[in-house]
């Protein structure tokens, strides 16, 4: 079994780096090193992304180290999303969508209190394809457009411990790597001028850390979570590639280069990413051997200093200003779970149902006036985790399946002052596989 399993294993690892990088779809991912995305896997992204006091034994929290203590077995866990964005100025309407594979991540319980994991996913994305037009008294009418694609990718190991009953601590290093390529390119209505492109691609490949620490309080069946996370400032290695030149089009639209302006090829230097903090609280209620909690509620607060954000060799933070911040609440319940007197037999009284609601201030000022207006959304989520019989021909093994599906809705910017506002509907599926590798020889 254990053959077959990492097999599949090496085989998913393999083909996962073509899938994981999460396509954007937002004018917004032209500023800085692209949009952020969440250290989520579909669990997670039903909280909300509350992840620094979530601690579970079945599931992976890939964004806060120290939950890992708490896994028992090895488990396996992937997943996806499909997402429609309508994209909205004062003027127009828009409708995208985007989607695939995006996470992977595998934890191995060392011993009691002590696991070790890797998993893989997108860390920024950069995914855009917009235009602008005016007129100028020299060239006449003008027509400038902006593309991006690309982004980072996280790989990530994760440790964690609990040295003492009542704690746990963890860490995680994460290797970043991919290529953000942008281009900027005018066309001038007047035939008599040539027109002018820019042409620039940042490859960025370096390490990056972050630590997490829970403190678990019994009160009976009942407990009591806080967490804390940490996320140093980060200076990565990055490489850029640059071409500014002058061109004309043929009959069919493609390009014919005419002459370079400047060019930069094999430019060294560093991208800036701002540092995090997060904080968060869980009240749960348990019951006697069951391994989810018959209801759980929690707050989480979070903060990036996206001042701290730096694109190539850049002297400031562009767009971002101060910090970033997150506000999340976020409750679960299994309801065959909640009453201790009369249990519920139906399969969909054991399915774990999780809500959440997210505000969030992205800390990027865009256009509008002197100073930009600020960028904002709001989100929620209503997610099932539904468990899948297993079998096993060992005494004593363990083989458990989840399957998560939800919904994620909600919108991010405004219509006004010349911005764009996107309303999202996204569907999140993911699979988690827990499997007793490693066990006690038994005699009978």
């Amino acid at each position: 079994m254990i053959r077959k399993t990492l097999f599949k294993l090496l085989l998913t690892a393999g083909l996962l780096p073509a899938l994981a990088q999460q396509q954007s779809v937002s004018p917004y991912s032209l500023f800085g090193n692209g949009w952020s995305q969440p250290q989520v896997n579909a669990y997670q992204q039903f909280l909300g992304g509350a992840s620094a006091a979530d601690r579970n034994p079945w599931y992976l929290n890939p964004d806060q180290p120290a939950a890992l203590s708490a896994i028992q077995y090895t488990t396996l866990d992937f997943g996806g999303q499909l997402t429609g964005v309508v994209q909205s100025s004062d003027t127009n309407q828009q409708f995208n969508r985007t989607g695939g594979f995006n996470n992977f991540g595998i934890a191995v319980p060392l011993v009691k209190g002590m696991g070790i994991s890797a998993s893989l996913r997108p860390y920024t994305a950069v995914g855009y394809d917009f235009q602008q037009s005016g007129t100028d008294s020299s060239f006449g009418g003008w027509i400038q457009r902006y593309t991006g694609r690309g982004g980072l990718n996280a790989t990530t190991l994760t440790w964690a411990w609990s040295p003492i009953k009542y704690l746990s601590v963890g860490a995680t290093a994460r290797y970043l790597f991919g290529s953000a390529d942008r281009s900027t390119k005018v066309y001038f209505t007047d035939g008599r001028f040539d027109y002018a492109g820019k042409v620039e691609r940042v490859l960025v490949s370096d390490w990056r850390w972050n630590a997490g620490a829970q403190l678990i309080l019994p009160f009976g069946l009942n407990e009591l979570i806080a967490g804390v996370q940490y996320e140093p400032t980060a200076s990565l290695s990055a490489v850029q590639n640059y071409n500014w030149y002058s061109f004309k089009t043929n009959s069919d639209g493609a390009e014919i280069p005419l002459d370079t302006i400047s060019a930069v090829n094999g430019s060294v230097g560093t991208v800036g990413l701002g540092g995090r903090q997060a904080v968060g609280l869980r009240w749960a209620t348990n019951r006697k051997s069951a391994l989810l909690p018959a209801w759980t509620i929690s707050g989480h607060f979070e903060r990036t200093r996206v001042s701290d954000h730096r694109d190539f060799n850049a002297l400031n933070s562009g767009n971002y200003r101060g910090y970033a911040q997150s506000w999340i609440v976020q409750a679960s319940m299994v309801p065959t779970l909640l009453s201790t007197k009369k249990k519920l037999s139906s399969y969909f009284s054991q399915v774990q149902y999780v809500g959440s609601f997210r505000r969030d201030h992205f800390g990027l000022f865009v256009g509008g006036s002197t100073d930009g207006t600020a960028v904002r959304g709001w989100s929620g989520n209503l997610g099932m985790a539904m468990p899948v019989g297993g079998r096993s021909f060992i005494p004593g093994d363990v083989k458990v399946a989840s399957v998560h599906v939800g919904l994620n809705f909600g919108s991010i910017g405004t219509v006004n002052n010349g911005l764009v506002r996107e309303q999202y509907l996204r569907a999140a599926v993911g699979l988690t596989l827990n499997d007793q590798w490693f066990m006690k020889a038994k005699f009978r």
